[in-house]
């Protein structure tokens, strides 16, 4: 799916909404970990003799098991993960499996990126933050500076 901007400009130097999708990185780890257990679980099946040592097929077919029920649940909760971000000249809307999380760009007094570029915060005051975490966190730069300087007065008008 992937980050999907669809800004449409208005004509008065509005922006209409933007929208994008942010995923997070595949977990690499949890997928090696279910080979190398999808693999150890064969080869033990294998080396049973195919019923000849139960004992070692049962627990080779458990451990198999296991790896495939890994590979299964990690793809599952990382696709569930995908959060979507609407920008619109007044705010904000955040959509998640938890639910949604609304803000206007008069609550942002700052927004700061970490130096990996994997997290996006919107600074609220001194003491209430709000992370997007994501590969694409930086796609969003843009817009958010674009509502920003919008939403504070600043710019031509022309959508600069």
């Amino acid at each position: 799916m992937g980050s999907n901007p669809t800004l449409a400009a208005l004509g008065d130097g509005g922006y209409g909404m933007t929208t994008h999708v942010l995923r997070p990185a595949p977990p690499l780890r949890s997928y090696l970990v279910a080979a190398i257990l999808a693999t150890l679980g064969a080869l033990m099946v294998a080396g049973s003799g195919f019923g000849k040592n139960p004992w070692l097929l049962v627990f080779g077919a458990l451990v198999l098991a296991d790896g495939l029920v890994l590979v299964l649940m990690t793809t599952i909760s990382w696709r569930r993960a995908r959060v979507a971000v609407d920008f619109d000249e007044t705010g904000y809307v955040i959509h998640s499996r938890e639910g949604d999380v609304h803000g206007t760009w008069d609550q942002v007094t700052r927004v700061t990126r970490s130096d990996d570029g994997t997290q996006l915060v919107f600074h609220q005051g001194e003491e209430q933050r709000l992370v997007l975490i994501g590969r694409e966190v930086t796609r969003l730069e843009s817009d958010v500076a674009r509502y920003l300087d919008k939403n504070r007065g600043y710019g031509s008008g022309l959508g600069i």
